[in-house]
């Protein structure tokens, strides 16, 4: 008498005599081996989300507000054309970044330019059930949120034919997936350091020229050491 069967994992087992015999035989996968490969670089979630899977639960937090003058991250540094953030700050989720993203790639690739991403969503929100009772940590996590400041550049375009006109209607669509209002900027925009108040480019001074004008005594006595008179009895040698 001879019984065979197989099990889920591809061995054969044969019952002849009441001896069990087995053999194994290879089973090939229903998905490619590069399906495998592909999922592990990505990033938690999505590609908005941190780099890394362990994160903290973070409380709310409040927006920054520049104070002292200062104008960090409200200029450009990459591109010729972006946008800032002009109201008051703004906390934007994963969703609707992307949304704004996938219309910036659409329109940049068209146009045969390069997009600057300056911000990254990684705060983590954490949201509980209505009617929930108070205590027990934190909630199960939702999605993931950026927190904007007043005058923050969010994104940079640049292309060897970019026209303005075109990048403006392109950061306008953009825009509009975005709250809050927004502002288009250039390399000649100064940096907005509130709500009301920008910071005005200085002029560059050229200090040789108020120096000849108005010398100081430390600056007439260094020009008169260049002078080959007082060269020869600076008390150097020469060699």
């Amino acid at each position: 008498m001879l019984r065979s069967f197989t099990n889920t994992i591809g061995i054969t087992a044969s019952i002849s005599n009441g001896v069990a015999r087995s053999t194994i035989r290879p089973i090939i996968a229903s998905t490619p081996s590069f399906g495998i490969l592909s999922r592990v670089g990505k990033r938690f979630g999505h590609e908005l989300a941190p780099r890394y899977k362990v994160q903290k639960k973070k409380q709310k937090g409040r927006l920054s507000v520049r104070t002292g003058g200062s104008s960090k991250g409200s200029t450009l540094n990459f591109g010729k054309y972006g946008v800032r953030l002009k109201s008051e700050g703004e906390r934007i989720s994963a969703a609707q970044l992307r949304a704004a993203d996938n219309v910036l790639v659409r329109e940049v690739k068209a146009l045969g330019a390069k997009l600057w991403r300056r911000i990254c969503t990684n705060i983590a929100v954490c949201v509980k059930g209505n009617a929930t009772r108070m205590g027990k940590g934190k909630g199960d996590f939702e999605y993931w949120m950026a927190r904007v400041p007043t005058g923050k550049v969010i994104f940079e375009i640049d292309g060897p034919n970019l026209h303005e006109k075109s990048a403006k209607d392109v950061m306008r669509r953009a825009c509009e997936k975005l709250p809050g209002v927004y502002e288009f900027v250039d390399r000649s925009v100064p940096p907005r350091l509130g709500l009301k108040s920008v910071k005005e480019v200085e002029a560059p001074t050229n200090i040789l020229e108020i120096l000849e004008k108005n010398p100081t005594k430390k600056y007439e006595t260094f020009v008169k050491s260049k002078q080959p008179d007082y060269k020869d009895f600076t008390g150097r040698k020469s060699r």
